[in-house]
């Protein structure tokens, strides 16, 4: 299973444990998770996490006793967001249902000295617009583009 979180956000989402399998997929609908964003947030935001756990059970999946054992983990900051495409994609802010936006692939890491990380976990990333205005659009471009420039400090806004 994998835990997923966007700081500052408290929230951690997890996807579902996938037994007796090497290679998991999870439907959408179990898998999918929104992390609202909010443009006075932008300078706080932080790399889109994703861990990847293992529970094991040793042949004794009735009792529940078992263990996590860490797999690896993907750090995606805000300015890769949309820039882990296939190359030669264009690189622009998509909508979670544009035709475009596909899942792409991602090699884990390991921060542990202790654990070599092999694999991949496959994403897709995408904004939603509210569902408590479905009459205003949106332009995916404009905001993430508003998100990038009030994510990092510029000389304009640094104090004396």
């Amino acid at each position: 299973f994998a835990t997923i979180s966007l700081p500052p956000h408290p929230t951690r989402h997890s996807t579902p444990v996938s037994k007796r399998t090497l290679n998991p997929s999870f439907p959408a609908a179990q898998s999918t998770f929104d992390f609202p964003i909010y443009l006075s947030l932008a300078d706080r935001l932080g790399v889109l996490e994703i861990v990847i756990w293992d529970k094991d059970y040793f042949g004794v999946e009735k009792i529940g006793m078992g263990r996590k054992e860490y797999l690896g983990e993907v750090g995606i900051s805000l300015e890769d967001w949309f820039s882990m495409r296939e190359p030669g994609d264009q690189v622009r802010a998509l909508g979670w249902h544009e035709q475009g936006n596909i899942p792409f692939s991602i090699s884990l890491a390991s921060t542990r000295s202790n654990t070599h990380a092999r694999g991949t976990v496959q994403l897709k990333i995408g904004f939603v617009e509210d569902q408590r205005d479905p009459d205003v659009g949106v332009d995916f471009e404009e905001v993430y583009s508003e998100l990038l420039k009030r994510s990092r400090p510029s000389l304009v806004n640094i104090p004396p």
